[in-house]
């Protein structure tokens, strides 16, 4: 049977006065990059969002990386 672990990675929506569109995807996709050349396969992505500011209003997003674990001590039954 096969076992994974799992790696969260948040990242806050970036809305400063130097910031621009995209930036935040930007940031997304070099963690990412650098996550799968680690062993890391992206699961999912999972938008967080800032009640006080509204529902469309997205406060950042939470990356979710799989990896299978190799286990070296099989147990039989």
């Amino acid at each position: 049977m096969k076992q994974y672990e799992y790696k969260f990675v948040g990242v806050k929506a970036k809305r400063g006065l130097k910031d621009k569109r995209g930036d935040t995807f930007w940031e997304c996709e070099q963690i990412i990059t650098a996550e799968a050349q680690n062993g890391w396969r992206l699961k999912q992505v999972v938008t967080s969002f800032d009640e006080k500011m509204g529902v469309y209003c997205a406060s950042g997003y939470q990356i979710i990386f799989e990896r299978e674990i190799e286990i070296t001590n099989k147990q039989t039954i």
